[in-house]
C-alpha cells in the first residue's frame, strides 16, 4: 500500500517497503547535493516578479528546480514497464531503449523464472517488488536476480562512459536474492545479482555490474542493521515483536 502512514500499517500489520526502509536510514549524500545544485541553479536563472510574495517565489523556484528530476523519473518509469512487459511490443518513444535491453537480455538470459515479483522476508517483516528473476546464460550460469535502472551516463576527462553503482543498489539487490531463496527453499545459498543500467542519453548503451557474492552478503547484513534502526525508531515490527539483529539467518559464504 503505497500511501499507507505509519498508523494504517500498524492496524493492517504491513510490512516495511525495502525502498522506504533504506532510503530513510541510509541517506544518499550524492542525490541530495544534486538536488541541491539543481536548486540553487533554479534561483540563479528564475527572476522574482512582481506580484509574488516570498513563499509563492520559493515555491514556483523549488517546482522549476524539480522539473529535471520529474523528466528523468517519467521516462525512468516508462522505461521500466516496457521492460516488464518484455518480450510485449514497447510504446514508440522508448522502442530504442527497449530494443538495446532485449539485445542485452537474449544474450545474457538463458530462462525467466518471474517478473515484477512480490517477495517478503518475514523475518524482518519486509516488502519488495523484484525487477526479475531468471537463469544467466554465461558467467557461469546459475539464477539470478536483475533490478533495472536508468541513468543518465556521464563521460569522463579520458571519454569514457561509465555509471554509477550505488550501495544502496546492493542492499536492495541483497533483500530481494534472500527473500526469493527463503521463498522456493533454497536458504542460505542465493541468486546471484545484477545491476542492469539503461543509459537514458540517446545511444541507450547498457551497462551491468555482477555484484560479488561478498559484497551482496555485506549489502544484507547493512540492510538488516538498517531495517532493525528503522523498526525500533518507529517502535514498529511488523512481523510481532521486537527481534535481534543476530537472531537473523545468515547467507551462505
Amino acid at each position: 500500500m503505497h500511501d499507507a502512514d505509519l498508523r494504517v500499517a500498524r492496524k493492517l500489520g504491513l510490512y516495511g517497503s525495502v525502498t522506504t526502509i533504506d532510503k530513510d536510514t541510509f541517506p544518499n549524500h550524492f542525490l541530495q547535493k544534486w538536488k541541491m545544485e539543481q536548486l540553487v541553479k533554479a534561483c540563479i536563472e528564475t527572476p522574482r516578479m512582481p506580484h509574488e510574495d516570498e513563499e509563492q517565489y520559493a515555491q514556483r523556484v523549488y517546482d522549476i528546480s524539480n522539473t529535471k528530476s520529474r523528466v528523468a523519473s517519467d521516462f525512468g518509469k516508462k522505461v521500466h514497464d516496457a521492460l516488464d512487459n518484455y518480450p510485449a511490443p514497447p510504446p514508440a518513444d522508448v522502442e530504442h531503449w527497449y530494443n538495446q535491453f532485449a539485445t542485452f537480455h537474449q544474450a545474457n538470459v538463458s530462462e525467466k523464472i518471474s517478473s515484477e515479483r512480490v517477495l517478503l522476508d518475514h523475518d524482518i517483516g519486509v516488502a519488495g517488488r523484484c525487477d526479475f528473476v531468471g537463469v544467466m546464460r554465461g558467467d557461469g550460469g546459475g539464477k539470478v536476480v536483475d533490478d533495472y535502472k536508468t541513468q543518465d551516463v556521464k563521460t569522463d576527462k579520458k571519454g569514457r562512459k561509465t555509471p554509477n553503482y550505488y550501495d544502496s543498489w546492493a542492499r536492495q539487490l541483497a533483500f530481494y536474492a534472500v527473500a526469493y531463496a527463503k521463498e522456493v527453499g533454497e536458504f542460505p545459498a542465493i541468486p546471484r545479482c545484477r545491476s542492469v543500467v539503461i543509459d537514458s542519453n540517446p545511444g541507450g548503451e547498457i551497462y551491468v555490474k555482477l555484484w560479488d557474492h561478498k559484497e551482496i552478503v555485506a549489502a544484507y547484513e547493512e540492510f538488516v542493521a538498517g531495517t532493525w534502526l528503522w523498526c525500533r525508531k518507529r517502535n514498529y515490527w511488523p512481523n510481532g515483536s521486537p527481534w535481534r539483529i543476530e537472531s537473523i539467518p545468515e547467507i551462505t559464504l
